[in-house]
């Protein structure tokens, strides 16, 4: 069985061949493996928001969301999203919760 790492890796190298739905699949496959993998779901929503698959795309980062409601990657991702799909007070709302999230840990970290 190959690692978190070792599928992430396979994935990450379909997007850099440019192959999307090779990404989609390995990001997946990732998820099905390893359900609580973060990453997993944020690379899933960003091959789906290549593919201009705009509900997928929310639907994949709102998942990492409930894995790591203090991520602000995620509610980056997510506000991009929301932008494509010209839901722009979603994607402003979301793009707030990221800074709020960077200031905190910024904070918590000094």
């Amino acid at each position: 069985m190959l690692t978190e790492t070792e599928l992430y890796d396979a994935a990450l190298n379909h997007f850099a061949e440019n192959d999307i739905e090779g990404a989609v699949n390995a990001f997946k496959e990732l998820i099905d493996t390893y359900p609580d993998y973060i990453e997993g779901y944020l690379g899933l929503g960003h091959a789906y928001e290549r593919l201009s698959l705009y509900d997928e795309a929310i639907e994949a980062v709102q998942k990492a969301i409930a894995i790591d409601p203090k991520d602000p990657l995620a509610y980056t991702s997510l506000s991009i999203c929301y932008q494509r799909k010209e839901m722009i007070q979603e994607a402003e709302d979301a793009m707030a919760k990221s800074q709020e999230l960077q200031l905190e840990a910024s904070r918590s970290s000094t």
